[in-house]
């Protein structure tokens, strides 16, 4: 286990708070609402419609907890190069799936 149970629940936390964040802000799409936190997330990903982009997102959350869940080794390491993220760094953004080298690609 890479991750003490105290760490591992407060990042499940992290990881449930921003699917239920996305999962309302999706409501709220759906509903024909155009919510002001949606701009940051439609600018990482043009081209996409809203309900895909958060689709998206709240799909790739959901990958991270599982991998969490499993405790997957890949959880908390680059998608790319495997670099360990840092639990520093999982505690701010614990769905990272990229070290800073990669986050553009």
């Amino acid at each position: 286990m890479r991750f003490s149970t105290d760490d591992t629940a407060r990042l499940r936390r992290g990881l449930m708070k921003r699917g239920r964040d996305l999962a309302e802000l999706l409501a709220q799409v759906l509903a024909g609402k155009k919510p002001p936190s949606l701009a940051a997330l439609l600018a990482a990903r043009p081209g996409m419609r809203p309900e895909e982009a958060l689709r998206m997102t709240l799909d790739a959350v959901e990958a991270r907890r599982k991998l969490l869940d499993a405790d997957d080794d890949r959880f908390g390491r680059c998608d790319i190069c495997g670099a360990d993220l840092g639990l520093a760094a999982l505690g701010e953004i614990p769905w990272a799936d990229r070290c800073a080298a990669h986050q553009a690609q």
